[in-house]
């Protein structure tokens, strides 16, 4: 694998410049090993960071997101990589809503594992190491195996859910296999494929506010 660092940099400047200047209160939602929520605390932002395997930590619960009892505000709740395997994606958002306050947002990282079909999985097959360091399987060698069918929500899923209850603000399709392939192939050979139309891109990103509750309403139930 040749850039799961930076990768990960994209992701934290991503997140860091949709959060804004600190302080503001975050909540990340699924933080696996706790990276970007260390890296939000360094920047000066007040974390609480929460997954059922979370480290040990000040910042960190050891909590899902059904079970946590904080009852908030936050300014900014980010999701990177933890909605598409919620259980109950909806229970889910409409907890992260309540949890915002008004004007604060979500801030989502996902993948799009439906799209990784066709020439697209074709393409990143083809660019695999011959084998990763430690020995183990990388994910899309698991998902050629049928990973990607054990229930995980698919983007279409996961967009629609977002927008009954937020106000999208932002959505890019954005490079996202590049850190699992062989050496040499870099987000700007991934990004050039996206654009010559030769893949489809199966990361991305999303900002979105909250509705109100008239507002919800009205979306979920519009007048006639």
């Amino acid at each position: 694998m040749v850039e799961p660092d930076g990768w990960r940099r994209r992701v934290e400047e991503f997140v860091l410049g949709e959060v804004g200047d600190p302080p503001a209160r975050v909540l990340e939602v699924g933080c696996g090993e706790g990276e970007l929520a260390r890296t939000l605390a360094r920047a000066g932002h007040s974390v609480t960071a929460i997954d059922p395997r979370a480290p040990e930590g000040p910042i960190f619960r050891s909590v899902g997101i059904e079970a946590f009892s904080d009852p908030g505000p936050f300014d900014r709740v980010v999701a990177s990589l933890s909605l598409h395997h919620v259980g109950d994606l909806g229970g889910a958002l409409d907890k992260i809503a309540a949890l915002l306050r008004e004007g604060g947002t979500l801030i989502v990282v996902e993948f799009a594992w439906e799209r990784l079909e066709g020439a697209t999985a074709e393409w990143a097959l083809e660019r695999l190491p011959a084998a990763s360091p430690s020995g183990h399987t990388s994910w899309l060698e698991r998902r050629r195996r049928g990973w990607a069918e054990e229930g995980f929500h698919d983007s279409r899923r996961m967009r629609s859910e977002l927008r009954r209850r937020f106000a999208e603000r932002r959505f890019e399709w954005v490079p996202y296999l590049y850190a699992d392939l062989a050496d040499g192939v870099s987000e700007a050979d991934e990004r050039a494929a996206i654009e010559a139309g030769t893949i489809d891109a199966t990361g991305f990103r999303y900002v979105g506010t909250p509705l109100g509750d008239r507002v919800l309403d009205d979306h979920i139930h519009p007048s006639s």
